[in-house]
């Protein structure tokens, strides 16, 4: 278990690296299926609505900007796309967070929402900027499809340890 001040610290080093690491990922499924589909890993959006729980909201809202920067730049050349998208996740799971008791079901519906809302914002911006074209016969089947596939199963494989590694057990289980 990391403890709660030191996690704040690591907080943007951990997600910009699995930032790196979620391109890695998409970029070897894509190779594997020869481009036919084209699963985009969301691990750092998995660790961020964990990492939520127990963060500063205000603290996640100028990490996830920074990033959001950074990723813009790195990945599209555009500044704006993510810089928006990743706030704005933040706000929503915060939102969530609040407002709904969290159990691993709900949890689970957070990080197919979050994905989705992810995937379709980011298609809208960057086709309103005119940096994509892409027809619903490709999008839904081949993109959003696997990629919902994959993190529910990323979800599924990673939600308790991490859970475990990044904010510990919860108050039930210390007997408090």
């Amino acid at each position: 278990m990391i403890r709660r001040k030191t996690l704040k610290y690591i907080t943007p080093f951990l997600l910009f690296f699995l930032f790196l690491l979620d391109a890695h990922v998409t970029r070897i499924i894509a190779s594997l299926t020869d481009n036919v589909y084209v699963a985009n890993a969301h691990l750092a959006l998995l660790v961020l609505m964990i990492i939520s729980r127990v963060v500063n909201e205000r603290f996640l809202l100028g990490t996830s900007l920074v990033l959001g920067i950074l990723y813009d730049l790195y990945y599209i050349g555009v500044i704006g796309i993510y810089a928006v998208i990743f706030p704005l996740l933040v706000m929503l799971l915060c939102f969530f967070k609040k407002t709904i008791q969290q159990n691993i079901l709900t949890l689970f519906f957070t990080v197919v929402i979050s994905v989705t809302i992810f995937e379709l914002i980011s298609l809208l911006l960057q086709t309103i900027f005119g940096l994509t074209g892409v027809n619903s016969d490709f999008f839904v089947p081949r993109y959003l499809g696997p990629t919902l596939l994959l993190n529910i199963l990323t979800f599924v494989i990673l939600i308790f340890p991490l859970e475990k590694i990044l904010i510990g057990p919860s108050e039930e289980e210390l007997g408090i």
